[in-house]
């Protein structure tokens, strides 16, 4: 029988996935209250902090695309988890002696930037290996499949990071050492899981163009499609907007009602809950033949959200807006990765997904700065408010675009608006 192979590799991958995501869960709590509760870094500060891990996406993201198109995905993967592993525990070590400097704890988000601009391509590259069925030829995959193997992989993705936000609730009761020694360990073996995934897809294709001709190539296959492109700008608009001010306004306005580490974890553990909650919806329900126009209904839900956390909720309240935003965010993110991964040609595909995970978090960390600069002149609250009137916007001109909200999907074949 060919599906216990499956379920086998697709285990492994999931594996492996959760555990870098148990340990993203942790550091998206340890890196800003390090800064917060144990450096009391100013709101500016705290901006340039949280985008130290996402400015090295802008100059290496596509690096990894074509590396992860050059060589074995699986191995670039676990040498990415490996360096992550090394950063975190060299600043462990330093935790172990003194309080970190400013200038320490932003060369330590830089590294964690770099691993994981060379990880996110070669990881998201493993989808259709796990999706295709041993034996199964080089021929393109089912849209079903694909989907459903991706919505393993934001399950896992969600789930491991609600372990590791869980675990980052004992902060206050444990410290930084510990918390960093897990993740050592957690990125330790999920290296050895996508390690041993290096036999069990394609030959790496022998690179035919230098590195400058390959980046462009990319680039050029995303202007080919207007859905593509179209959605590249999208999530570069929720990384700019969504993820910037996620970063920098939420442990703040956690912080403003003195409720400790333990309590922007719990905000942080209503956002997994709401990913996982939709994700699981996904998987029973399947994503549908119109996943972009439930990008462009996510852009919407989420512009409700900010105006509504925009108005200053309870700590109960600001909990249960936090679960919503984490479920908008879900689907929207399954949506588009299963978008990405149907649409772009194969001998590309690892580039293609380097851009959009560089137009998601290089926005990202231009938005972090931008909501750290416009927090520190004016009350957090504003920013969210702002922030829900521009995705407005950004909405009504991507439905007016008609792109994503054109393309269909029909058991094999692909519609899209001229």
């Amino acid at each position: 029988m060919v599906f216990p192979a499956l379920a086998a590799r697709l285990r492994t991958f999931l594996l492996g996935y959760s555990g870098t995501s148990l340990a993203t869960g942790l550091q998206v709590i340890l890196l800003p209250w390090i800064a917060v509760s144990l450096m009391d870094l100013p709101a500016l500060q705290l901006g340039w902090v949280q985008a130290s891990v996402l400015l090295p996406n802008l100059v290496f993201l596509l690096f990894g695309g074509a590396l992860a198109d050059r060589f074995d995905s699986a191995r670039v993967a676990a040498l990415s988890c490996a360096g992550l592993a090394l950063c975190h525990a060299l600043l462990a070590i330093w935790l172990l002696q003194r309080v970190p400097t400013l200038l320490l704890l932003l060369a330590y988000g830089v590294s964690l930037g770099v691993c994981t601009a060379f990880l996110q391509p070669a990881r998201d590259n493993l989808v259709q290996r796990c999706a295709r069925k041993p034996g199964d030829g080089a021929g393109k995959l089912s849209e079903a499949r694909v989907q459903n193997t991706v919505t393993w992989m934001m399950l896992a993705q969600y789930g491991g990071q609600a372990v590791g936000m869980l675990l980052a609730s004992r902060f206050d009761h444990w410290g930084a050492e510990p918390l960093l020694l897990i993740q050592v360990c957690t990125l330790g073996i999920a290296a050895l899981f996508f390690f041993s995934m290096r036999h069990s897809g394609p030959a790496p294709r022998q690179a035919s163009q230098k590195l400058p001709s390959a980046l462009l190539e990319g680039f050029a296959e995303v202007r080919k499609s207007r859905a593509i492109l179209e959605l590249v700008l999208l999530v570069g608009f929720n990384g700019l907007v969504h993820i910037g001010v996620f970063l920098v306004v939420l442990p703040l306005m956690a912080d403003s009602y003195d409720r400790g580490a333990s309590y922007y974890a719990t905000l942080q553990i209503a956002f997994v809950v709401g990913t996982v909650v939709a994700t699981v919806a996904m998987l029973r329900r399947g994503q549908g033949n119109q996943p972009g126009r439930g990008v462009l209904m996510c852009l919407l839900y989420s512009a409700a959200l900010l105006i509504a956390i925009s108005f200053g909720p309870t700590p109960f309240g600001l909990m249960l807006l936090c679960a919503c935003w984490g479920a908008v965010a879900a689907a929207s993110a399954g949506l588009g990765r299963a978008i990405v991964q149907l649409l772009a040609p194969e001998q590309v595909r690892s580039r293609i997904i380097s851009i959009y995970q560089l137009s998601l978090f290089g926005s990202a960390a231009i938005g972090a700065l931008a909501a750290g600069v416009i927090s520190e002149f004016s009350a957090p609250l504003t920013t969210l408010l702002w922030a829900g009137i521009f995705s407005l916007l950004a909405f009504a001109l991507a439905w007016y675009s008609g792109a994503l909200r054109g393309l269909k999907f029909h058991g094999g074949t692909t519609s899209t608006p001229e």
